[in-house]
């Protein structure tokens, strides 16, 4: 069997690069009242070894780690990333994070939203990497659990 057919029948043991280089931790519960605004922080852990660019690349053409909401009874009003780091890679200084590190999003409650449990639903896009090589870009599906008072 060749590695292009070992890649596809033993995928998550053989071919690490397909794996995720980035965890994302369960989001805690956001509770709102009508018409009010609550910060959630979604906990990004980037394993050993890898990093992420930056939200604000300096490159064009490196993909940005991008947080976005797409359902839910709540208005993302802002989002905001930590400070990237500066490293770094061969002849190149990249804007990335590594580590752990928050991502923030302000949300507002529209004073007309249904009282009760609800989610918001979104998406974090982002390209790992690792001191010699970047990785296929990946996307995580991120829900989090909201009460409306």
């Amino acid at each position: 069997m060749g590695r292009a057919a070992a890649c596809v029948y033993w995928l998550p043991l053989l071919c690490p690069a397909q794996q995720n280089k980035l965890a994302v931790r369960p989001p805690q519960m956001v509770s709102i009242k009508q018409g009010g605004t609550a910060v959630e922080s979604l906990r990004v852990e980037v394993l050993d070894g890898f990093h992420v660019n930056s939200d604000k690349p300096k490159d064009e053409f490196l993909i940005p780690l991008r947080l976005t909401w797409m359902g839910g009874p709540l208005e993302a009003k802002s989002i905001s990333y930590p400070k990237p780091e500066e490293v770094k890679v061969g002849g190149d200084l990249l804007n990335v994070f590594t580590g752990a590190f928050d991502i923030k999003t302000e949300f507002h409650s529209p004073s007309t939203a249904p009282v009760g449990s609800a989610a918001m639903t979104g998406k974090l896009r982002y390209q790992a990497c690792n001191s010699s090589m970047c990785f296929r870009p990946a996307t995580i599906d991120i829900k989090v659990p909201v009460t409306i008072e």
